[in-house]
């Protein structure tokens, strides 16, 4: 299944208009201008605050360094390190999306579009909505705002394009990422890859339970060997608090380079992850070791992917939209080879495009809501 024209073609005129787009003039009524407003902080909105919230675990101590902490014991990364202030959010829960405003010196809004014409960007911070993110994000990319997605994206891939072909048709700025993708190990491994000579395989562990949490360093590794993936293959006793996991992906290859597997497996060690490149003439391997200070996790686990995202609200394209495609692709074969062929490897480009895995909250959004 190859990647839709559709968005492509769009994104040629996205990429000429990104260059004249300010977040700031964008929120006030979607007109271009060339230069962004720079006194003052981006007004940020946040969708999902509440349960399995990635703003209330963290994003927020390094975005509000100056507000309360999410964990009072632990304390924020004490420092404004970011151009970016949360002004507004809704979340499915009204009372969670009160308690956080209340902490942010925020407002909560009552309905999910209600920001549209207030904020610079909006932030996707939780799971439980990624079914219905590609509705409940459509009022902010048709205004151009631009947008962080949280992973893994879509449950579909009629969902993800979706998004694209809306945020290529109207020229938004989006950002589609799971955070070790931004990690200084990504630019280092793949740096080193012509040293290794010939790539036999790839071994890498990650220290996640969960398969939609995994992907994490799943897409890290595409960033550092490409998006060119043969098939994929899921073992796990359960996606969302496995025992054992183990994804496999054959790489086609290119150049002189053969087709080679990687192998990423969870495993229950306090180290984020581990990346192993073995070759013909040496190996090369990074490990991110956790550090026991909530501060330092901060700054270097989370405050990466945080900085780019400030940069995407500011009109600054973070990766080309085909890219969110075939992370949306290889994630939902993945777990097709899990759900429907019990861990056998499945073709990338061979699942359709309607098929959705099973997830764990069903009817979490009420879709009546965006039928008003």
């Amino acid at each position: 299944m190859s990647t839709p024209s559709s968005y492509i073609r769009g994104r040629r005129s996205f990429l000429k208009n990104t260059a004249a787009l300010s977040a700031a003039t964008l929120a006030a009524g979607g007109a271009a201008q060339a230069a962004p407003i720079l006194d003052r902080k981006l007004k940020i909105g946040v969708i999902c605050v509440g349960e399995f919230s990635f703003m209330t675990h963290s994003w927020s101590d390094i975005m509000e360094a100056g507000q309360e902490a999410n964990n009072p014991k632990n304390g924020t990364l004490g420092t404004s390190m970011l151009n970016m202030d949360i002004t507004h959010c809704w979340d499915v829960n009204p009372e969670a999306a009160k308690k956080f405003a209340d902490r942010m010196g925020a407002t909560a809004v009552k309905n999910y579009d209600g920001m549209v014409g207030k904020i610079d960007g909006l932030i996707f911070s939780g799971f439980y909505e990624t079914p219905w993110q590609h509705l409940l994000a459509r009022p902010y990319i048709e205004a151009g705002i631009p947008c962080y997605l949280s992973r893994p994206f879509a449950y579909s891939l009629r969902d993800i394009d979706y998004v694209l072909n809306l945020a290529a048709k109207h020229g938004t700025t989006i950002m589609a990422t799971a955070k070790h993708e931004h990690y200084h190990e990504v630019g280092a491994l793949k740096s080193r890859l012509a040293d290794v000579g010939t790539i036999s395989c790839v071994h890498a562990t990650c220290n996640t339970r969960d398969f939609p949490v995994h992907n994490h360093t799943q897409f890290m590794l595409m960033k550092i060997l490409g998006y060119d993936v043969e098939s994929m293959s899921l073992a796990t006793d359960d996606v969302m608090n496995n025992n054992y996991l183990v994804e496999n992906y054959i790489y086609k290859g290119w150049d002189k380079q053969p087709p080679f597997a990687c192998t990423l497996q969870a495993c229950k060690n306090k180290d984020s992850l581990s990346v192993t490149v073995y070759g013909t003439k040496s190996t090369t391997s990074a490990t991110m070791v956790r550090s026991p200070s909530w501060q330092d996790g901060l700054y270097s686990r989370y405050a990466p992917q945080v900085r780019d995202m400030q940069r995407t609200f500011e009109g600054t394209e973070f990766e080309p939209l085909e890219n969110i495609r075939k992370k949306t692709e290889l994630f939902l074969t993945a777990f097709y080879s899990h759900q429907e062929r019990g861990g056998a490897p499945v073709k990338v480009g061979t699942v359709s495009p309607d098929w959705k895995p099973i997830f764990p909250k069903p009817g979490w959004i009420d879709e009546s809501m965006f039928k008003k």
